[in-house]
């Protein structure tokens, strides 16, 4: 990398705030090296796709708990597509009901999948576990899964860039984005603040206390 005095830390080993993130990734971008930084040349030798934060974190566990408060409290929220899993690890002490995270692990990314994150199609898992809630990070270019889902009528929230991930005739359906304060992702610009990722909830009924 370009300055070796900068410690390249992954981000992820611990929460840290939304105003730390942006000002650790500024620096990192002013040095020319956050693409490769985003793609394992940190300290973790992680992969980043989506920013997380304290606050980001917490905005999602209130949305969630808030959108499964009238289902039946055995099912869990299941995150497919997980990656290393950090997501689901992070909310878990936050939410009201069990999380299961999952992935194909097909390759295609290289990612250190913990154990605890199980091997699984997405929509194998979806029928395995009928979750209260899906929650995906990130979906592949052009991926139909989230597509099927919401066809599907299952509650989905869905986190990530239009354009940059996922297929766009999903958005032709019905959906609430939540324009979220804390949304970071990897195609942002941090030194300018110019932010592109959000949330979104499909198939969810009822008014959302949305804090944003």
């Amino acid at each position: 990398m370009n300055n070796q005095s900068i410690e390249y830390r992954d981000l992820h080993s611990n929460l840290i705030s939304f105003h730390e993130a942006i000002d650790y990734l500024s620096m990192i971008e002013r040095n020319g090296d956050l693409r490769r930084y985003f793609k394992g040349a940190n300290d973790g030798g992680r992969w980043f796709f989506q920013i997380l934060s304290v606050e980001f974190v917490e905005q999602l566990a209130r949305l969630i708990n808030d959108a499964c408060q009238n289902i039946e409290p055995f099912r869990p929220v299941l995150e497919i597509m997980s990656g290393d899993g950090q997501l689901a690890k992070f909310l878990a002490p936050l939410l009201n009901r069990n999380i299961i995270a999952t992935d194909a692990k097909d390759g295609r990314y290289d990612i250190a999948y913990p154990k605890w994150v199980e091997t699984m199609e997405a929509m194998d898992a979806v029928r395995r576990y009928d979750p209260a809630i899906t929650l995906v990070s990130w979906e592949p270019f052009l991926s139909m899964t989230c597509i099927d889902l919401v066809e599907a009528r299952r509650p989905l929230v869905w986190i990530g860039q239009e354009g940059k991930c996922g297929h766009p005739d999903l958005f032709e359906y019905d959906h609430i984005k939540i324009n979220s304060n804390y949304a970071l992702g990897k195609f942002d610009n941090f030194t300018l603040r110019m932010f592109h990722t959000d949330v979104y909830i499909f198939n969810v009924d009822g008014d959302l206390q949305i804090s944003r």
